[in-house]
């Protein structure tokens, strides 16, 4: 039951981050907005992986 509600906050966590960059500024993203995009992904994944390794 615990994995189902970590992985709809992670659900919602993601569609947060992809607000992001989802409305480019005169037509195109910032290359700092980008790499903040970026390192917000990876570390969200990283702690989605640990955390179904560890519950699994």
């Amino acid at each position: 039951m615990f994995e189902l509600f970590f992985d709809l906050v992670f659900v919602y966590a993601i569609s947060r981050i992809t607000a992001m960059i989802h409305h480019p500024v005169n037509g195109g993203i910032p290359l700092t907005t980008f790499l903040e995009f970026l390192l917000v992904v990876v570390v969200v994944m990283e702690i989605w992986l640990y955390q179904v390794v560890y519950f699994n």
